[in-house]
């Protein structure tokens, strides 16, 4: 049977003595990064996992109560003790706020998320879901706060993908753009060993992350890994969530929306000046209300002005085949794959 980890486990002992940052201590957190310096600067892996770790699952967004998406979050658990982990769960992971779709109050997500952050018995992080809320979550609590953790991984995508700038912004550790625990349920097994062997520290440098890569405009390029989900990174301008694309290799994915959203969200952060100094784009899936023909078309105009090298057809997004990329890592983008730098 699952575990729940509640606050008062989780937070016991480490409100006491939080870690220093820049600690050399195996598993603490790295020092945070500096947003105004160079941007090119890699970020530190959280310590790998080992059989017998404890992995918590909490839902910082939208709720898991509805039966489908129960359905999926048990059979997820289940998938991550195949690979030999115990599992513990957020105190309010099946709590529900029925007027907004979100996993409780803001203040109860923002709760299991510093809990399991801080808790020295929680080895990794992965959220249940994506959906809405991870800004809300946000907004209730101090980013600062997770500076006091045991650097550890947050894994998860879409509305999750601004908590995981956030960690690296405050923490200089890297996170996990892959599935949530819903996704885990439904991920195809290539899907699912990419996930395993970069939690599990076993992707070695040089290694590809992606693979079969189409070029829009050719061209090599190295940098960090920064991006994630299109509309999350338009509506977090200006809050101190992003980090800098300097120099990086930022990936781009999205769903759903109508082709002006798309534009629109593309326009913003083309205005706010988030993608100017970027080195390359990797893009993935991008689902969207509009058709293909475009979709393609919006994206061209909107990066492809920007005259840096850019690759789409990426295996990462709103898909099934959703490769798992650690956020903060250095990479090599060349040939039509994305390797570990």
């Amino acid at each position: 049977m699952t575990q729940r980890l509640t606050r008062r486990s989780a937070l016991a002992g480490v409100m006491a003595a939080p870690l220093a940052l820049g600690t050399a201590t195996a598993g603490a957190t790295a020092a945070p990064a500096d947003r105004a310096a160079a941007g090119p600067r890699t970020l530190k892996a959280p310590t790998p996992l080992r059989s017998g770790d404890t992995v918590a699952v909490v839902a910082p967004s939208g709720h898991v109560t509805p039966a489908s998406q129960r359905t999926r979050v048990l059979s997820g658990i289940e998938k991550m003790k195949a690979w030999g982990l115990n599992v513990v769960e957020g105190e309010h992971l099946w709590d529900s706020d029925p007027t907004v779709g979100l996993a409780g109050t803001d203040e109860d997500r923002a709760a299991d998320l510093l809990a399991a952050w801080k808790d020295p018995d929680v080895d990794a992080i992965i959220t249940a879901r994506g959906g809405y809320g991870a800004q809300r979550t946000l907004e209730v609590m101090d980013p600062k706060a997770l500076r006091e953790g045991t650097g550890k991984w947050l894994a998860g995508y879409s509305d999750t993908t601004v908590l995981l700038s956030r960690i690296n912004v405050e923490t200089g550790l890297q996170t996990l753009h892959g599935p949530g625990v819903t996704g885990i349920a439904t991920a195809d097994p290539a899907t699912l060993e990419s996930m395993r062997r970069i939690l599990f520290g076993e992707v070695e440098a040089g290694e590809s992350l992606l693979g079969g890569l189409t070029p829009w405009r050719e061209g090599s390029v190295e940098g960090r890994l920064v991006g994630g989900n299109v509309t999350m990174l338009a509506t977090s301008v200006a809050t101190g969530d992003l980090m800098s694309t300097k120099g990086a290799i930022v990936v781009l994915e999205d769903v759903g929306d109508a082709g002006y959203v798309l534009d629109r969200n593309f326009t913003k952060l083309r205005r706010s000046g988030w993608l100017d100094d970027a080195a390359g784009f990797v893009l993935g899936d991008f689902s969207m209300a509009s058709t293909p023909a475009d979709t393609e078309k919006i994206l061209r105009d909107r990066i492809l002005s920007l005259g840096k090298p850019t690759w789409v057809g990426g295996s990462f997004g709103h898909i099934t085949a959703n490769r798992s990329l650690p956020m903060g890592a250095a990479a090599v983008l060349e040939s039509g794959t994305l390797r570990l730098g």
